[in-house]
């Protein structure tokens, strides 16, 4: 059984997840990677906030870090499909599927 403490933690991650989501919807970047980085804090396997993190930095015309970002990803996660494909997009491999 969980204790108390343990689900508090769970809670304030999803709350600061929630947070980092919005901001990430409605473009405030910067203020979404902080959410994110509290989040990935709290948990530091949390493949959506690396994942997120990723399209970000791709938002931001940021390569590099978004690179880190879907490689951290994919070692939690390695069939993301979306972490994949950005990760490919930006590394200058071609999906067949794809233009």
């Amino acid at each position: 059984m969980m204790n108390i403490k343990e689900k508090n933690k769970k809670t304030q991650e999803e709350l600061v997840q929630e947070t980092a989501t919005f901001y990430f919807l409605n473009s405030k970047f910067d203020e979404a990677i902080d959410e994110f980085k509290k989040v990935l804090k709290l948990n530091p396997a949390n493949i959506e906030a690396y994942c997120s993190l990723g399209l970000i930095y791709e938002n931001k015309k940021q390569p590099e870090e978004a690179k880190k970002m879907y490689e951290k990803t994919l070692l939690l996660d390695k069939n993301n499909k979306v972490a994949k494909e950005h990760l490919n997009k930006l590394i200058g491999i071609k999906d067949d599927e794809q233009d």
